[in-house]
């Protein structure tokens, strides 16, 4: 008797998580601040032209849309001089209509790119070698093509004294996404740029796309551009998935 409860049991189960996963398909969800967003109503459009896709997610008040320069799977930035590529928030809770939207910003740095645009040379004088390549823990101070201070990074460097990779010592601030950055110390001729900066930055990954359905995830802050003060000078989204959205040509 015990078996059959048992069993009885577990099929209750199985019939629960399908119902949930036919619920979900397709799917859109974020935690806001916290709280968590479920799109009610999901459309994802792709532009014949350009490939850039938008999917919309609309919830009782609230709707959010990430717009994204390629359908093609990868990481795709927020925040940056790409307008093809950004999220944008609104709400009318109460009838009061807000509405955030990945701009450029200024700020302190959030990411560096994973890539150096020149490695530079002599990146080894404070250095130490480990497994092969020099470990720099001193920070080197920094100048660049935009108006932002105080950026300090602290860099990998291969035997040769190239910068490989940087990781952020001191953000500073009054930097924008996209400024290369030149690192200073050793030859002080390594470069490499800044993906984004805090108060407006984020991704976007797409997963899959089977060509009739796209699946992905996100996360970002977005900035206050209702000019109302009773919103947040910014929204957070945290923990984003899209999943298998069917996508339409846009209207």
């Amino acid at each position: 008797m015990k078996k059959i409860a048992t069993l009885i049991v577990i099929l209750v189960a199985l019939v629960s998580c399908t119902d949930d996963v036919k619920f979900n398909t397709p799917g859109f969800q974020a935690y806001r601040d916290g709280i968590l967003f479920r799109g009610e109503e999901v459309k994802a459009y792709k532009s014949a032209s350009t490939g850039s896709i938008s999917f919309v997610a609309i919830a009782p008040s609230e709707q959010l849309t990430l717009n994204v320069s390629s359908a093609v799977l990868g990481t795709y930035y927020l925040g940056t001089t790409n307008t093809n590529t950004n999220a944008l928030y609104s709400s009318t809770f109460n009838s009061i209509l807000l509405t955030y939207e990945t701009n450029v910003i200024y700020g302190p740095v959030a990411k560096m790119s994973n890539y150096m645009i020149a490695s530079g040379s002599g990146y080894v004088s404070d250095c130490t070698l480990v497994s092969g390549a020099y470990v720099c823990p001193n920070s080197h101070p920094t100048s660049n093509t935009g108006t932002g201070t105080g950026l300090t990074l602290s860099v990998i460097a291969s035997p040769a004294g190239a910068v490989t990779s940087v990781k952020i010592a001191s953000p500073g601030n009054g930097y924008k996404a996209g400024d290369v950055i030149t690192i200073l110390g050793g030859g002080a001729n390594a470069k490499i740029s800044v993906v984004n900066v805090e108060g407006s930055n984020g991704e976007i990954t797409i997963t899959e796309n089977t060509g009739d359905t796209v699946s992905g995830n996100f996360k970002f802050n977005a900035v206050n551009t209702s000019g109302n003060s009773l919103g947040g000078d910014q929204v957070n989204f945290q923990y984003g998935t899209f999943y298998k959205v069917p996508v339409q040509a846009v209207p």
